[in-house]
């Protein structure tokens, strides 16, 4: 992959940490955009407002590839004020930063995140043309992507990753899951068939680093692991790496979402989803499958 200049929004998450460190070891020129002057791994910081349309525009000079990550947590209570901010953080920067680039003629690539949780609770396999979902999730992934999109073509490659469940060994949502596993407490939540779409951090970080180096993929693509589990069998694999028990009865759904109101659906609600255009251009995965995965982030 030839040396490239970068610019990262949400490089302070855990995927823009881990994309921002990869760069700089491979020597690219790398930039970040956040609300503060924050250097992550070293690389060149800039500040920007979506909320107050204040952009550097400097930040995007000579810049090949914009991979944009900023959005607010979806793992917080959904009170009216953080569903505001969810939707706003998304739509706001996204559409800022699309009429910056074309402000400044940028012609890379820009690298948009998405969401599986855009096809709704599905069981039923989804690919990239599945029609969209309903629900508060599948709302703001369609205004998420529809804040990137133009009438027409646009004047620069644009790439959405539609991203599953992300694992890692250095946060997420097993940071959360491993302290009650580790206890022997690990149990389904309700039903547990509900269907969980995950992906390695390694591949997500591969997958960017792939579109960038190959300027025929464009359009959306399902950026998850080439087969989902279902959250009984996710549950034993998560035990088993752990060489824990998993004795603890179902968690029920109602309990769940009496603790955790609407927000809830995100443990109880899931999408059955495959990576087809991945498959389709012979993507190698570094972590095809689940138990290996939650092995490497677990040893």
């Amino acid at each position: 992959m030839k040396i490239q200049s970068w610019l990262v929004t949400g490089a302070t998450g855990l995927i823009g940490q881990a994309l921002v460190k990869t760069l700089v070891a491979q020597g690219h020129e790398v930039r970040t955009l956040g609300r503060t002057l924050r250097s992550v791994h070293g690389a060149s910081p800039y500040a920007w407002s979506p909320t107050r349309g204040q952009f550097p525009l400097d930040a995007l000079d000579g810049v090949d590839v914009v991979v944009h990550l900023a959005a607010a947590s979806v793992g917080k209570r959904w009170t009216g004020a953080h569903r505001r901010a969810i939707l706003e953080s998304r739509t706001l920067g996204t559409h800022l930063l699309r009429e910056s680039m074309v402000k400044v003629g940028f012609k890379g690539t820009w690298i948009q995140a998405s969401a599986i949780g855009i096809y709704g609770n599905k069981s039923q396999l989804c690919d990239e043309h599945t029609a969209y979902g309903h629900g508060f999730l599948a709302q703001v992934a369609q205004a998420w992507e529809s804040a990137a999109q133009f009438e027409k073509t646009g004047p620069f490659r644009l790439v959405r990753m539609r991203l599953g469940l992300v694992l890692s060994p250095k946060g997420g949502t097993l940071a959360k899951l491993l302290p009650i596993y580790k206890f022997g407490l690990g149990a389904p939540l309700a039903t547990g068939e509900q269907f969980m779409s995950w992906i390695h951090l390694d591949d997500v970080i591969q997958f960017v680093t792939w579109v960038a180096s190959n300027p025929e993929a464009e359009g959306v693509y399902n950026v998850v692991a080439p087969q989902a589990e279902t959250n009984v069998s996710f549950s034993r694999t998560l035990a088993k790496a752990l060489n824990r028990p998993h004795w603890a009865p179902n968690v029920p759904g109602f309990a769940l979402s009496l603790f955790m109101g609407e927000m809830a659906s995100l443990l109880l609600e899931g999408q059955n989803v495959i990576p087809s255009k991945l498959l389709s251009a012979g993507f190698t995965w570094k972590h095809p499958h689940l138990p290996g995965a939650l092995q490497n982030c677990t040893s």
